[in-house]
């Protein structure tokens, strides 16, 4: 096999790794699973926010997702696309786009943006080094619907 094809084919399982990663993680913060989002995290794990500080810790991370569980979203469904991973060193460099999308009795929130993350591999497991969240665009929305009947028998 060529080196071309074994670079592409590392860099295609690459990329597989961090979208399952990612996936983990969206439903993690939907469910409001404090378990499974320390479980993604390295014990030495940094937060950063937009132009907030950077945080270290994993209680400073998981306290972003309390505040999340906090806010008792009746329904919260995150969608993350064009993952994008690259080896650098030990470091996993990501690079992504989400959608948060907000459910409340009064309005619909509906966030943009993007995730710069760093991974390490941790017992053959990428795990988050460092959160970065950038929220691009926040939309406000009137309520949805809470039921839906489907077309058809």
């Amino acid at each position: 096999m060529s080196n071309d094809l074994a670079l592409t084919e590392r860099n295609a399982l690459l990329g597989a790794r961090a979208t399952r990663s990612y996936h983990v993680y969206a439903r993690a913060v939907d469910e409001g699973d404090l378990d499974a989002l320390r479980a993604l995290a390295t014990d030495d794990v940094r937060i950063t926010r937009g132009d907030h500080p950077t945080e270290d810790g994993v209680e400073a991370f998981l306290d972003v997702y309390r505040a999340h569980v906090a806010m008792e979203i009746p329904l919260c469904k995150h969608v993350v696309t064009n993952v994008l991973a690259e080896q650098q060193g030990e470091d996993v460099v990501t690079h992504a786009y989400f959608t948060a999308t907000m459910f409340e009795a009064e309005r619909t929130r509906v966030l943009t943006g993007v995730y710069d993350d760093v991974y390490r591999e941790v017992d053959g497991e990428l795990r988050l080094a460092h959160k970065k969240i950038r929220v691009e665009c926040a939309q406000e929305l009137p309520a949805a619907a809470a039921s839906f009947t489907h077309v058809g028998k």
